[in-house]
């Protein structure tokens, strides 16, 4: 699930293969209109998944000449992330 205001999108409950696909399409058109923030702090479960829909963001953003900052990172993800080898291309 994603709620979003002007400059943050919540994003709760699981971010996996089976997820995150509609949590990207649903994450797309508010990046378009600007969102900065991904907040995870509600997310509950994640796995390699997680990453790619960050990395799209990532794109996305950099695309319109913009940052995104993620916050509220579960300590999984950033397991994840250090064993892919990726955790310093992650948005603080």
């Amino acid at each position: 699930m994603i709620a979003c205001d002007e400059a943050t999108c919540r994003i709760a409950g699981a971010v996996t293969v089976d997820s995150v696909g509609n949590l990207l399409r649903a994450l797309q058109p508010h990046l378009a209109k600007g969102v900065s923030t991904l907040d995870f702090g509600a997310v509950e479960a994640v796995d390699s998944a997680a990453l790619a829909l960050i990395f799209s963001a990532m794109r996305q953003a950099s695309q319109a000449g913009r940052t995104l900052s993620c916050t509220g990172l579960p300590p999984s993800f950033t397991t994840l992330a250090e064993l892919y080898g990726v955790a310093d291309l992650l948005p603080a």
